[in-house]
């Protein structure tokens, strides 16, 4: 994920953890057709994939442990380093890599919200004077 694009592939996953899949959809949809290359089609699959996948509830819930997802993301690189990957490929698993480290760091600040709602004396780290 480069450029401009990575902003709105962001957002795109925002909107999928939102289960918002028909506006991440669009997000991908060029606006008209002089609005510059189109997505690439690995991101799009990509995306299209990580709904499908999100939508099934029993393979939502493999996303839910920390290990399986980076087990997944380790896949994936190898997957996207291989010498056999074409552009396709490269941009298919980069968007799935991008996908689970974006969702392991929504994970992570939950978990850590929690901890500070279960011991309100307990401050963020980020709160600490210097």
């Amino acid at each position: 994920m480069i450029d401009m694009r990575r902003d709105k592939i962001i957002r795109c996953f925002q909107l999928i953890l939102e289960k918002k899949y028909s506006d991440a959809r669009n997000l991908l949809k060029p606006k008209d057709n002089h609005s510059g290359p189109d997505t690439n089609p690995g991101i799009k699959f990509a995306i299209e994939g990580i709904i499908d996948f999100l939508t099934n509830e029993s393979k939502e819930k493999q996303l839910r442990d920390v290990d399986r997802l980076k087990k997944l993301c380790q896949f994936f690189k190898r997957k996207s380093s291989s010498s056999w990957s074409d552009d396709f490929d490269r941009k298919y698993f980069e968007t799935w890599i991008g996908f689970l480290n974006f969702l392991q760091r929504q994970m992570e600040s939950r978990r850590k919200a929690d901890s500070i709602m279960d011991n309100p004396s307990k401050e963020p780290e980020s709160y600490e004077a210097t």
